[in-house]
């Protein structure tokens, strides 16, 4: 173990991992908001982030039967919250596209096309045009495109507020963190949850995302898998899910599982597969997530990524 002083945050710890899976090194982070995640390949800042708007709205009583209906005005706030990185020191082609993959996550922009250097490049110079050049410009668009959903236009009454049987504001809180880190590989974790005002309850999300380092490039299923080899994968998948949340618990049936839609993630121990809210199962099971050890995965990993890992 190292340890690395770092002038612009608190005591960090570097941790250099051995073993058949190569060396990696992973950051412990205090707490504080203007602390550097560092590790033998990228050194990240935190980025932290807040935007609000208050807004006046006609909470309308429909519980009687005359109307006019009985209604107060209220004030209701939505918040936008956004916890990410931005790549301040590394190999620049590699900070280049780390940093345009999240100034794209920033703004809200997904690729339906594969996350190449190339691709994000494209849709990172669209979004460029549009005044917005990193996640903090790209926090500003998000929210503003959609706070105060609940106050538009179109909805307005006559007083220029809008009807509602409740004041309730809408709430955004999007994260991004380093999960795991070698000199080939980067997984970041993602996380957040977004309420609609009125929903019964809000949406989570929880899982990593794995990027190839050296060619530049989000690795899929494809990338991780061969397909020759997903079924085998899938029974792994279940057994563990079982083991870990019961056979008579809230998970659905074994033959109505299929593997997660968010694409595996890789870490130190092996391949993560988490699942999302509602995905096989109902929304008390939450977001369950599994890691399969790579001496069970290695067969069933492309070469590519066996290459990456050093296995």
């Amino acid at each position: 173990m190292k340890a690395l002083k770092w002038t612009a945050g608190a005591l960090l710890m570097l941790m250099a991992c051995t073993g058949n899976k190569g060396a990696t090194a992973e950051a412990a982070v205090a707490d504080d908001s203007a602390a550097v995640q560092v590790s033998d390949t990228l050194v990240f800042e935190n980025v932290d982030l807040v935007d609000s708007l208050a807004y006046k709205i006609k909470v309308v009583d429909y519980s009687g039967d005359e109307e006019p209906y009985p209604y107060t005005i209220e004030t209701v706030t939505d918040y936008y919250r956004l916890s990410t990185l931005k790549a301040v020191a590394g190999k620049p082609k590699v900070v280049e596209f780390i940093n345009q993959w999240l100034t794209l996550s920033a703004a809200g922009e997904y690729m339906e096309e594969p996350a190449t250097a190339e691709n994000v490049a494209k849709h990172y110079a669209q979004l460029k045009k549009e005044g917005y050049v990193d996640v903090r410009s790209a926090f500003k668009r998000a929210s503003g495109a959609s706070l105060g959903e609940n106050a538009s236009e179109d909805e307005e009454n006559e007083d220029g507020l809008m009807d509602m049987g409740f004041a309730s504001a809408n709430e955004w809180d999007h994260n991004v963190s380093i999960h795991w880190q070698t000199p080939t590989l980067l997984t970041l974790w993602k996380s957040g949850y977004d309420y609609s005002a009125g929903a019964a309850h809000g949406m989570p999300w929880d899982f990593g995302v794995t990027f190839d380092l050296k060619n530049l490039r989000l690795l899929t299923y494809d990338d991780i898998l061969k397909k020759e080899g997903r079924k085998a994968v899938l029974k792994m998948v279940i057994a563990e899910l079982q083991d870990e949340y019961g056979e008579d618990d809230m998970l659905n049936a074994p033959e109505d599982i299929e593997l997660p839609a968010n694409d595996p993630a890789l870490e130190a121990e092996g391949v993560r597969f988490d699942y999302g809210a509602y995905e096989i199962g109902p929304y008390a099971l939450g977001m369950p997530g599994v890691v399969i050890p790579y001496e069970k995965m290695k067969p069933y990993l492309t070469d590519e990524v066996k290459e990456l890992l050093g296995l």
